[in-house]
């Protein structure tokens, strides 16, 4: 099967290091600063400020509270950056912990982190684990969000690309159809994102068997 056209769609992680650390504290400095070097690709630098972010954070308010998490989402980034998985996965796991300990079960906080270990784990191609993962996120970001929003497309998307990857193509065709409704309404016909939808979609119906796709007419099911 050809390779779809693969973008980050997922929620971005940068955007949710600085939600709920609300203050001016200085590890909340370090933190922004750090998330800054690894957009830019400094992941030395920025492993050096996450790292003393986490250690004033952690002095400042423990190393349970919520907003400590957000570090080491920061410290995943970092760790992916540097091709370390292991510690990737090992910050962000201790982030959900954190999050589940410190928020409610269905705190938008948890959603954000629970897809972008799903991310993590697709980028792995360890998709059972991503398939659950992100389908728990979406629970959790439609129950905040709603059905409509662009994130739940996102969402949405992120579904079909795990399900385009384990072959279940009905439904990856049926999600990459849902995101494409929700992020058309919301964002335009011409957006970036919906043109992509619209490549990976096209692109898993024609690797769809001929005789399933014979009737046109005939709505793509699960």
């Amino acid at each position: 099967m050809r390779q779809l056209i693969i973008t980050t769609c997922f929620l971005p992680l940068i955007v949710l290091i600085s939600i709920g650390c609300t203050d001016d504290r200085d590890w909340i400095t370090l933190q922004q600063e750090a998330a800054k070097l690894v957009e830019e690709g400094d992941f030395a630098g920025a492993e050096d400020l996450a790292q003393k972010s986490l250690t004033h954070a952690e002095n400042t308010i423990g190393p349970d509270h919520a907003d400590v998490a957000h570090v080491h989402n920061t410290l995943a980034m970092v760790a992916y950056g540097n091709q370390d998985y292991a510690q990737t996965e090992a910050h962000h796991r201790h982030a959900l912990a954190i999050q589940e300990q410190a928020l409610g079960k269905n705190d938008f906080e948890i959603g954000r982190t629970l897809a972008s270990l799903g991310d993590f784990f697709l980028s792995q191609n360890k998709l059972t684990e991503a398939a659950e993962t992100h389908e728990r996120a979406h629970e959790i970001l439609v129950a905040n969000l709603g059905d409509q929003h662009p994130d739940i497309g996102r969402s949405i998307n992120n579904l079909a690309r795990i399900y385009t990857a384990q072959n279940r193509l009905r439904e990856a065709a049926s999600h990459h159809a849902q995101a494409l409704a929700i992020l058309e309404a919301t964002l335009g016909p011409d957006d970036p994102e919906v043109k992509m939808v619209i490549d990976n979609l096209t692109i898993l119906y024609s690797d769809i068997a001929p005789s399933e796709t014979a009737d046109t007419s005939r709505p793509i099911d699960p």
